[in-house]
C-alpha cells in the first residue's frame, strides 16, 4: 500500500474493484467518476471482472481515460439459484477458484503500485472482496452505498460495511439510514450523485422516439414514469392519481418505461399484474401505456411533458436529475433523497408521500399551464448544471479520498 510521505497534498492512489458480471447503475456511477477525475490530483486504477458479459463495453468506456491503469482478471461468477445441495456447492467452488487466484494477484498489485484506497459498490461480492483484500494488504477501503440501508441487506454486505475503513453515501437520506443501522457517523462520507448535462441536453435530441413506440401524436399530453417496475417505485399510486387526472383531462396519457423487477411479487401475482388489474378496474387502458425499457434515455425524457417520480424512499434518484437536465418538470413525493435535489415550486414539485389527491393536483397544475412547465423545466436544468455535474461529484470524491488517507474527519 502507499506509504505516507509527510505531505497532506500527496495524490491518493485508488483501485476500483468491479466484480460484477453485468454493468449496473452503481458500477455506471463509478465509471462516470473515473472518466471525470482530475488525474493531476489522483492516480486511478480499476480491476474489472473478466467474466462480465459487458466487459468489452466497459473497457470501451474507459480506454480514453488519461493515465488510467486497467486490470482484467477473474473476479468470480454469479450463479443461478437452481443448483443447490452438494453439487451446487462444488460447482460454485469450481467456478470461483479463479477469484482466489485473483485475490493473491491483486494483493501483489496493490503493494507494487502502493495503492492507498480500494473502492467498491455495496453489492455483496464487491463489498466482501474489497474488504477482504484490504485486510490482507493493510490499505484502506471504501464501500459506496447506493441504497437505503436496512437490516436484511445480506450477510456479506453487512460484514463488509462493519469492517471497511469508510462508507460513502450517495445522499444525506442514505447516510441517515446507515446511522440508523448502527454505522458510526464518523465513518460515513457523503457525495451526491451526478448527471452529465452534456449527454442529457434537450438541444441535442428530437421528439418522437417514445411517442412513436406507444402510438401518440406530438401534441398529446404525456406523463412518464421511468423506473424498475416494483412496488416502492410508486406505480400504483400514480395509476390512482391518473384516475383523478383523467376525470378532468381525459386527453392525458401515461407512459410506464422500465423493466419488471422479478423480486417485486405480491402473493402468487407479480406487481406488474396487480398494476395492470388496477388500470383495468379504473378503465384507464387507453390512457396508460407499457413501453418496456428504452436505452435512449435523453430521447425518452424529451418526449415527456412531465416526469412523475412517486417513489416512496428514493436513495438518490438519477432519473430525477436526468429529467431535470432535459428540462422536464418533475413531480415527486417528498420522500427519500428527493428533497435534497428538488426545491419545490422552483425546479420541480414535491407532494406529500402517498397523497394521491396532492399528486393528481400537481400534475393537473402543470398540465394546464404550459408556461409554468417551461419555467420549472428551464430552472431544473440550471440546478443540474450548478449542483449535480460529474465534475463536481468527482472533485468531491477526490477531496474525500484525501481526507481518508490523511486520517482527517470526513
Amino acid at each position: 500500500m502507499g506509504e505516507p510521505d509527510g505531505s497532506n497534498n500527496r495524490k491518493p492512489r485508488v483501485l476500483f474493484i468491479n466484480t460484477r458480471s453485468a454493468l449496473g447503475a452503481d458500477v455506471a456511477v463509478h465509471l462516470t467518476l473515473i472518466q471525470n477525475f482530475n488525474t493531476s490530483k489522483i492516480d486511478v486504477h480499476i480491476a474489472t471482472n473478466s467474466n462480465s458479459i459487458d466487459l468489452d463495453s466497459t473497457i470501451d468506456q474507459l480506454k480514453s481515460v488519461e493515465k488510467l491503469k486497467i486490470t482484467v482478471c477473474d473476479l468470480g461468477h454469479e450463479l443461478s439459484g437452481g443448483s443447490g445441495g452438494k453439487a451446487g456447492k462444488m460447482l460454485s467452488a469450481a467456478k470461483n477458484i479463479g477469484a482466489v487466484v485473483s485475490l493473491v494477484r491483486l494483493a501483489w498489485y496493490i503493494r507494487k503500485n502502493k495503492i492507498d484506497i480500494l473502492h467498491s459498490t455495496d453489492r455483496p461480492r464487491d463489498a466482501a472482496f474489497s474488504t477482504l483484500l484490504a485486510k490482507i494488504t493493510g490499505c484502506k477501503n471504501v464501500i459506496h452505498v447506493h441504497i437505503k440501508w436496512y437490516p436484511e441487506i445480506g450477510r456479506a454486505t453487512t460484514w463488509a460495511v462493519s469492517r471497511c475503513t469508510s462508507v460513502l453515501a450517495i445522499s444525506q437520506f442514505t447516510r441517515q439510514s446507515l446511522i440508523d443501522g448502527g454505522i458510526p457517523p464518523e465513518k460515513i462520507g457523503t457525495v451526491l450523485n451526478a448527471t452529465d448535462p452534456v449527454k442529457f441536453d434537450p438541444a441535442k435530441v428530437s421528439r418522437g422516439l417514445l411517442r412513436n413506440k406507444i402510438g401518440l401524436s406530438d401534441d398529446t399530453p404525456l406523463i412518464g414514469l421511468v423506473a424498475r417496475i416494483m412496488i416502492w417505485k410508486g406505480h400504483m399510486e400514480l395509476v390512482e392519481a391518473m384516475a383523478l387526472v383523467c376525470k378532468i383531462r381525459p386527453d392525458v396519457h401515461l407512459a410506464i418505461v422500465g423493466k419488471v423487477d422479478l423480486l417485486a411479487a405480491q402473493g402468487s401475482d407479480s406487481f406488474e399484474t396487480s398494476v395492470q388489474q388496477r388500470i383495468e378496474e379504473l378503465g384507464l387502458q387507453k390512457n396508460i401505456h407499457w413501453a418496456g425499457w428504452i436505452d435512449a434515455m435523453p430521447e425518452v425524457m424529451y418526449d415527456l411533458d412531465i416526469l412523475a417520480v412517486p417513489s416512496w424512499e428514493e436513495p438518490f434518484g438519477l432519473v430525477v436529475t436526468e429529467g431535470m437536465a432535459m428540462e422536464r418538470p418533475v413531480v415527486s413525493f417528498c420522500s427519500g433523497a428527493l428533497p435534497e435535489i428538488i426545491t419545490s415550486g422552483e425546479d420541480g414539485i414535491l407532494v406529500k408521500q402517498k397523497d394521491i389527491t396532492e399528486l393528481a393536483n400537481a400534475l393537473l397544475l402543470l398540465l394546464n399551464d404550459p408556461s409554468l412547465r417551461n419555467q420549472i423545466g428551464k430552472k431544473a436544468r440550471q440546478t443540474v448544471i450548478s449542483k449535480f455535474t460529474p465534475k463536481r461529484q468527482a472533485d468531491e470524491v477526490v477531496e474525500y479520498y484525501t481526507k481518508l488517507i490523511n486520517n482527517q474527519p470526513l
